[in-house]
């Protein structure tokens, strides 16, 4: 069954309520994947001297150069409103993730259930990693309920803060050359071109794509070939 839907006001309560108590020291990569230890804890409202603690690992799939509206799927194993709660972000927000994108996906471990204050314990376990010198660690604090909103919250945040490394990394290595962008392009038309020679459902992505890089022309006598 379908999650009900929520009202954009839950949302905001969720992200208002969350904070992140400790920061990874290293900031996403830029050409690979990141794995990230986080430890969240949150305060069951009807029972003030009860918190849940869930640790996990979110892992940060390699970024891409992509347009700044594509938020579809990009949180995996979260919650089941993830796609309701991803709307809201597109809505709120997307004008703050252009250029990159990463995909992520929750692996949720364990939770326990602890008889004491929420933020007490988050600054016990903040105050534990960092006597252990922890560098690719996490700790969150927030409501119960909407418990993903709050792991998405630091997941948002942790990507705000690495997109300028991630930016000048990616400048380095010619990622925003003209030259270099064109080549990436044909590159994937030439892969979607072979897709699409066993799989005819691709031709109208194919052409979608042709046509949104400009290359239709270039690539309109295999295209027609493809066709026929």
């Amino acid at each position: 069954m379908a999650p009900t839907p929520r009202p954009p006001h839950s949302f905001w309560q969720t992200l208002n309520k969350t904070e992140i108590l400790l920061f990874p020291r290293h900031r996403l990569a830029t050409f690979g994947r990141t794995e990230i230890n986080y430890q969240l804890v949150t305060s069951v409202s009807r029972r003030p001297q009860q918190a849940n603690l869930r640790t996990g690992t979110v892992i940060a799939e390699r970024p891409q150069i992509i347009t700044p509206d594509r938020f579809a799927q990009r949180f995996e194993g979260f919650s089941e409103e993830n796609a309701q709660f991803e709307s809201f972000l597109k809505n709120n927000f997307g004008d703050s993730f252009r250029g990159l994108e990463y995909t992520f996906r929750n692996n949720l471990e364990t939770i326990e259930v602890r008889p004491t204050d929420a933020r007490e314990l988050a600054d016990v376990i903040r105050a534990d990693i960092a006597a252990r010198d922890v560098s690719r660690s996490a700790v969150i604090v927030g409501p119960e309920q909407g418990w993903g909103f709050s792991l998405m919250k630091f997941i948002l945040e942790e990507t705000s803060q690495s997109f300028v490394a991630n930016f000048r990394e990616l400048s380095e290595h010619g990622f925003f050359n003209p030259e270099f962008q064109t080549e990436r392009r044909r590159r994937e038309a030439n892969a979607l071109f072979r897709r699409a020679e066993t799989n005819p459902s691709l031709i109208k992505p194919l052409a979608d794509l042709l046509k949104r890089y400009d290359l239709f022309e270039e690539f309109q006598d295999r295209f027609f070939t493809l066709v026929r």
